[in-house]
């Protein structure tokens, strides 16, 4: 069956920015007196969305406000590193935009990052010449986070295509595990960050040169 359908993940699948976004978390968990090993980490910081992770560090259920407090705390400290760093999409992700573009494919991008990150990341690149802006999925506080599938179910929906013909890139490992959930006919792994991924049976990548393009022809 040819893939009619792609859902991109953001951070550190079409932005490798897993270093940045250590680093300010870093700086924001030393502020609050929190040490996280690198395993917690995995598991409840990246690619998890900020309610259930505050509520773990916190130890306590947390109401709106004080969830959108410290994750604007947190990111203002994240978007800082990420202009003093610079800013550019994943090796051959343009490209392979550009050419699912051209071939007709819809597309869509579901993020865990809040509202206001997904505004920083439309106004420093070009998202907006690819992606409807109905089409980019981001965490608004209702749904579930992964590895629930309920980002990439919504980012599915509004592509409009059925989730067997449908293709999920992830790098997080409750990312893959949300696509894997969601029923997508294909995952592919975008190993950014030289990362393990033990337990799951997709095909990895480090270049986006290296998805077969027949995949969608």
């Amino acid at each position: 069956m040819k893939i009619k359908g792609v859902v991109f993940d953001f951070n550190g699948t079409l932005f490798w920015d897993t270093h940045l976004q250590n680093d300010s978390w870093d700086r924001f968990l030393e502020k609050y007196h929190f040490s996280l090993s690198a395993e917690e980490k995995k598991k409840y910081i990246h690619g998890i969305n900020a309610k259930d992770t505050f509520e773990y560090l916190f130890k306590r259920e947390l109401d709106d406000s004080e969830v959108h407090r410290l994750t604007e705390e947190k990111e203002v400290i994240y978007r800082s590193m990420c202009l003093e760093h610079g800013m550019q999409l994943a090796p051959g992700a343009e490209q392979l935009i550009r050419f699912l573009t051209e071939s007709g494919i819809a597309l869509a991008i579901a993020t865990a990052s809040a509202k206001n990150n997904v505004d920083f990341f439309i106004q420093h690149f070009p998202l907006l010449n690819y992606f409807k802006r109905e089409h980019i999925i981001y965490n608004d506080g209702v749904m579930r986070g992964k590895p629930h599938p309920d980002l990439f179910n919504k980012a599915i929906a509004a592509i409009e295509t059925k989730a067997e013909e449908t293709l999920i890139f992830e790098d997080s490992h409750a990312g893959v595990e949300s696509a894997i959930r969601s029923g997508a006919g294909k995952v592919i792994i975008v190993n950014s960050a030289k990362a393990v991924y033990d337990g799951f049976s997709c095909q990895q990548i480090t270049h986006f040169d290296e998805v077969d393009r027949d995949l969608f022809v």
